[in-house]
């Protein structure tokens, strides 16, 4: 017997290509037009998550383009029309600005009604001793101006080797380290107010400023790496104070916290303009006083 009637009729033949998945030849203008439609949409979704994501940290991106900005005004050459400012008046001008900042802030913050305004401010004050007391106790001024003195050793001298990893590092660390950063990025991580990290920006371009033209010739790696350091320290502060707003909102201390933040930047506006210098690191347990203040009242 023939081996095909053994195993049975043969199976007719199957092309293993894939078809297409779109014939071309049926492709008409609707079709395109709904692509095109489909693929506009999509885009427009991708831009409207990157824009919202964008606001969430909109101080961030302001101090990105006032740090760049700096760098490049730090490459050219100085002559009449490209002096750096006067180092008095913009330290009056960023203390004035500080002032209004942090007194606009608390106004914002405070109750319609005159009892409600005084107790709130009363009890500003009170968690603002209890920072700073905590703050001495801890030694966080202390510790801070060691640390910074210990960075020190590592940063290069202008007639020593030129500037490296080691001492771009550095130089970002002791920016970083500013007091003022940490109350401007959680107030533009809660309520998306970014007038003190704009304010915090000034300040980091003329630190800048000052770092490249004194270690001038710097590479452009290096440059960005310090204020890479500032931006990634600064974006983890207002991206934690986003991811716990709503969670402080249910536990009625977000305008609590917004206050002591305002009132953060109020004191630092002596120290900006040198009149005293203030030991800014020592009052920063009053954002954990204030709202604890507040919330242990609320539930009296």
């Amino acid at each position: 017997m023939a081996p095909d009637l053994i195993l049975g009729p043969r199976a007719p033949f199957v092309s293993r290509l894939r078809k297409p998945f779109v014939n071309l030849g049926q492709v008409d203008f609707v079709t395109i037009r709904r692509f095109l439609k489909f693929t506009v949409l999509q885009a427009s979704c991708g831009l409207n998550r990157f824009w919202r994501s964008s606001l969430a940290v909109l101080g961030t991106w302001i101090n990105a383009a006032v740090g760049i900005g700096a760098l490049l005004w730090a490459r050219r050459t100085l002559d009449t029309e490209n002096r750096p400012p006067d180092s008095g008046r913009f330290r009056w001008g960023a203390a004035g600005l500080a002032a209004l900042i942090g007194a606009t802030g608390i106004a914002h913050t405070l109750p319609t009604s005159i009892s409600g305004a005084f107790r709130s401010l009363g009890l500003a004050l009170v968690g603002l001793l209890l920072g700073n007391l905590t703050g001495r106790i801890l030694g966080l001024q202390r510790g801070l101006d060691t640390w910074g003195r210990n960075l020190s050793r590592h940063l290069p001298s202008p007639t020593g080797k030129p500037a490296g990893v080691p001492g771009a590092l550095s130089i970002g660390v002791l920016l970083a380290l500013n007091p003022l950063l940490i109350p401007s990025a959680v107030q533009d991580g809660l309520e998306h107010r970014w007038f003190g990290l704009a304010l915090k920006a000034a300040l980091d371009a003329v630190a800048l400023h000052a770092w490249i033209r004194s270690l001038s010739p710097i590479r452009w790696s290096l440059s960005l790496l310090m204020l890479a350091v500032v931006l990634l320290w600064q974006a983890c502060w207002t991206a934690g104070a986003a991811a716990l707003a709503g969670w402080l909102q249910t536990r009625g201390v977000s305008e609590a916290l917004m206050t002591a933040c305002s009132l953060l930047i109020l004191c630092s506006a002596p120290a900006i303009a040198g009149v005293r210098r203030a030991a800014l690191a020592n009052l920063l347990p009053t954002l954990v006083w204030i709202p604890v203040l507040t919330h242990w009242l609320r539930g009296r």
